[in-house]
């Protein structure tokens, strides 16, 4: 029987939702394994415990508890050739057939073991991982050239992914744009377009949270009674709860912290618009196409956003949503307060918006397009 091997996400982190759909969404037998290289879990436990390719080690691993055969075996193995033998064992003693990895750099680390045991792997990029320059080392650039070379598939979530992955080299016939889908518990999120808008998102340089801040505070000029509500955590928050508390606006800006993933749909039924502002540092990262834009739309709310990444192919200028070019608070703060100021405007936008998702981008055929690529690398396998 056919299995198929998903690895590298971590299933404790909502943000990665989306990578958790392929697991409960793709049809057939599969295993995952979690965490990131060195250390891979299989239902919580890290696999070079438990791994080997290698008869010794397989016999001592029957033999000895798990505790003297980690203590006398694999305490101080963290090296890539250890690491690599252990996924030797891992796929070998659960039938694995077929492998989707999620992030490019999980595939350039797992991809020796792929073509050693002829395993065909196809390898889903999501944002730094095809951006970020400190990432980018020459060492993983290599190892990208060796996985172009013998991935059976890379799939890429924005044009401008895609153009960026050519440029490292992968041949762009080997390569499919597969955007994320929002679940179908958005599509029936009803808005009462409240002059609220919403930012949902870390906290973090790449979505410059600041600059939101920055924007709203100018629309409240026009819109006195407006709200600003901005879900989630990380290294930037503090600094956006003090400029909103300097600039004597803290009484108009909410900071909810993160948020299950599962009641998000709730704060989208509160709002009148979705406003990020994604921006390209200095260190080159970019986003993919950020899913709460995709969920926003599917919800029923126009998006105020920038022309960053993957953000131009799903919002439709003028249509369902208004975009700005990176750091223009002038141009947000403007069409912020062109919805914030007019529920009719929102709604109609909104509508627009949900509309254009459910036909473009809808979970089903984010999933179909990886379910197509398996099926055809194992009718060619078999």
């Amino acid at each position: 029987m056919s299995k198929l091997c998903v690895i590298g996400f971590d299933d404790h982190k909502v943000i990665k939702d989306f990578i958790r759909l392929h697991v409960e969404k793709l049809p057939g037998e599969k295993v995952c394994l979690t965490n990131w290289f060195p250390e891979y879990k299989y239902k919580g436990r890290t696999i070079r415990y438990f791994y080997s390719a290698h008869p010794l080690r397989a016999k001592l691993r029957k033999l000895f508890p798990q505790f003297l055969y980690h203590r006398l075996v694999t305490a101080k193995e963290n090296s890539e050739p250890a690491i690599l033998d252990a996924l030797d064992g891992f796929f070998t003693e659960h039938e694995v057939d077929c492998l989707l990895i999620e992030f490019g750099n999980t595939g350039a680390a797992v991809c020796p073991s792929a073509v050693k045991l002829g395993i065909p792997l196809v390898v889903h990029f999501h944002g730094h991982d095809a951006h970020r320059l400190p990432l980018l080392t020459p060492e993983l650039r290599s190892k990208y050239e060796y996985m172009f070379q013998h991935a059976a598939g890379i799939l890429v979530v924005s044009r401008h992914m895609e153009n960026a992955l050519v440029d490292l080299g992968c041949p762009r016939e080997r390569i499919t744009y597969n955007p994320y889908g929002p679940r179908d518990t958005f599509f029936d999120v009803e808005p009462d377009y409240r002059p609220t808008a919403l930012s949902v998102g870390r906290f973090t340089d790449i979505k410059a949270n600041y600059l939101v801040i920055m924007a709203f505070r100018e629309a409240l000029r026009s819109c006195p009674n407006a709200r600003l509500v901005m879900v989630g955590d990380g290294e930037l928050l503090e600094t956006c709860k003090t400029l909103a508390d300097v600039w004597g606006i803290a009484d108009r800006v909410e900071f909810p912290g993160p948020v299950p993933h599962a009641e998000v749909p709730r704060l989208f039924a509160e709002a009148c618009c979705f406003v990020q502002h994604s921006v390209t540092p200095s260190y080159g990262d970019a986003e993919g196409t950020p899913n709460t834009i995709l969920e926003a739309g599917a919800a029923a709310l126009p998006v105020v956003s920038t022309r960053h990444a993957g953000i131009p192919d799903v919002v439709v200028e003028g249509e369902t949503g208004l975009l700005v070019d990176e750091r223009d608070i002038k141009e947000m703060a403007r069409h912020l307060v062109t919805l914030l100021s007019n529920s009719e405007r929102s709604r109609e936008m909104g509508t627009a918006a949900r509309l254009h998702i459910r036909e473009n981008f809808s979970c089903e055929q984010h999933i179909d397009r990886i379910e197509k690529i398996l099926s055809r690398i194992r009718l060619n396998t078999s």
